[in-house]
């Protein structure tokens, strides 16, 4: 059963090498990679942030994705930045790791490898208590292949996927 619904993003990642990049998609590129970072510096952050909230229409739960080694650092602090700029209450839950480091995606996509399998993706859920149940958005700052939003799905059961740009339909 596919569990995971769509992503919404507030901007479109074009590849170094599928053209030359304009000023804007190059701005677009350094912040979905700042992003990554516990250090991203915090007018990045709130820009990201606020364009990212733009696309939440309901209260909801925003869900940090794990990094590659289960860290949810960077994209916690950017869920937070969310709520703090969303039109709706956003409850930000930390609930997702991984049972062990995979690979990166960042890292594979430029040794043009291809993506993780979703399923060796190794998300899970970490204990919680129950929370009421909202739209659940997974916050992170790149989607390529859909692959670790798709492994988020399916380990929680549902959500979809709230980024700061697509490179999924390039």
């Amino acid at each position: 059963m596919n569990t995971f619904n769509s992503t919404l993003a507030a901007e479109r990642f074009y590849p170094n090498n599928s053209r030359p990049l304009t000023e804007d998609e190059k701005t677009i590129r350094f912040n979905a990679y700042a992003l990554k970072s516990p250090e991203c510096p915090n007018d990045i952050l709130q820009h990201c942030a606020y364009y990212m909230a733009r696309n939440i229409d309901a209260d909801c739960i925003l869900i940090p994705v794990p990094d590659h080694n289960g860290d949810t650092k960077a994209n916690r602090q950017l869920a937070h930045a969310i709520a703090s700029h969303s039109p709706k209450a956003a409850d930000v839950r930390d609930l997702l790791t991984r049972s062990h480091p995979v690979p990166s995606t960042c890292a594979r996509q430029k040794e043009r490898r291809g993506p993780l399998p979703v399923e060796a993706h190794c998300i899970t859920v970490r204990e919680h208590r129950p929370f009421p149940l909202k739209r659940v958005y997974f916050v992170d700052n790149v989607i390529t292949s859909g692959n670790t939003l798709q492994a988020c799905a399916q380990a929680l059961g549902f959500g979809t996927g709230l980024v700061y740009a697509d490179a999924s339909r390039i």
